[in-house]
């Protein structure tokens, strides 16, 4: 057996033994180590970590999750990662993150309401039930950013989505969703769903959320319901009074994809700080709004700007890697860019997922 050790941001460490033949999220599982994770098959990136000590098995990764760059600084997906040695492996959470019981992290909700807001999109509101967990009071606590997973009912699949709400003690999760073709949560939502469903849920999970750097100024872009995760952080920001200077920046295909506006506005005039960009890449001639992509409208802003901002991208892996070369082109560190893709939950279905996150 190989030692694994977990090192966290708050400088914590967790121990475990992991075997040659068996990846360290597996591992931790077995031994009650219940590390961040999602899909478990190497395509999201919500297991992400450092390994700073020891020699590895990699295996079966999608390069949207962990790209080659990163693979060879040392970056692996744990859920793929077997140990042939002992591991030192950095996550990028604090220890209050890691869970030693699956029963923490599972509960149900009451399906409330299911509304259509765009051509392609839906607002699904949940509301966990407070009976479920021995001392529950029916809250749902998590980092505005974070996603839940939620049980296809009916199946043995899970999709997972980011919370457009805050933590509340009333239990209840506003979601945004892509509503796609044949996915299968989609064929739920907008065939059988009706308010008094009961699904499970679990989480919260990912390492999507705010981080404090002092004071310098926020981005956010968000590409179709990456739009959800987004909106809760600057809800955050709003109920915190965080005074940074804010921008969100927001764009979909066409005027008809286009949802949550009003919002959108409504935080903008609540917080004097911050901006919003709502951006139509083929918008027609009546289009009030920005024309183009949302990466068009930073590129022009960050071009204008003295002060690098920290940014927040969260949406489609064309989106994300489009403006993350503009930052990167326009001198904006490394360090000040926090992402989350959304990628394709697996062969057997359209739906995407994100990687610590998934909604659209």
């Amino acid at each position: 057996m190989n030692d694994i050790a977990i090192v966290t941001q708050d400088g914590e460490t967790v121990h475990f033994e992991c075997g040659m033949d068996e990846d360290v999220i597996s591992a931790g599982l077995r031994q009650d180590v219940i590390l961040m994770s999602s899909c478990r098959e190497g395509g999201c990136a919500t297991c992400k970590a450092l390994c700073t000590d020891g020699d590895y098995e990699l295996v079966r990764c999608t390069v949207q999750a962990l790209p080659p760059e990163e693979e060879e600084q040392g970056f692996v997906l744990l859920c793929r990662t077997f140990p042939q040695s002992d591991l030192t492996l950095e996550v990028p959470y604090t220890s209050d993150r890691i869970s030693s019981s699956t029963a923490e992290r599972e509960f149900f909700a009451e399906v409330q309401s299911i509304v259509p807001i765009a051509s392609n999109a839906v607002q699904l509101t949940l509301r966990r039930r407070p009976t479920d967990v021995a001392g529950s009071a029916g809250g749902v606590m998590f980092e505005p950013g974070q996603f839940f997973d939620v049980q296809v009912p009916g199946s043995e699949q899970w999709r997972s989505f980011s919370p457009a709400s805050l933590p509340n003690a009333e239990g209840s999760l506003e979601f945004l969703i892509r509503i796609l073709p044949d996915g299968l949560f989609s064929n739920y939502l907008r065939d059988v769903a009706c308010p008094g469903d009961v699904v499970r849920v679990r989480g919260p999970s990912g390492s999507f959320y705010l981080r404090e750097n002092g004071l310098q100024p926020r981005c956010f872009v968000a590409g179709g319901t990456g739009l959800a995760p987004v909106v809760a952080m600057v809800r955050q920001m709003l109920d915190r009074g965080d005074p940074h200077e804010t921008r969100l920046y927001f764009g979909v295909n066409r005027e008809e994809e286009v949802f949550y506006v009003q919002e959108l506005f409504s935080l903008a005039e609540q917080m004097p700080n911050l901006s919003v960009h709502v951006c139509v890449m083929s918008a027609g001639p009546e289009w009030q709004g920005q024309h183009g992509t949302p990466v068009d409208a930073l590129r022009r802003d960050l071009q204008q700007r003295c002060a690098a901002p920290d940014l927040y991208l969260c949406g489609p892996p064309s989106m994300i890697d489009a403006t993350y070369e503009a930052c990167i082109e326009l001198g904006i560190p490394v360090g000040n860019i926090c992402t989350e893709k959304f990628l394709s939950s697996g062969p057997t279905n359209s739906e995407p997922k994100g990687i610590s996150e998934l909604s659209q």
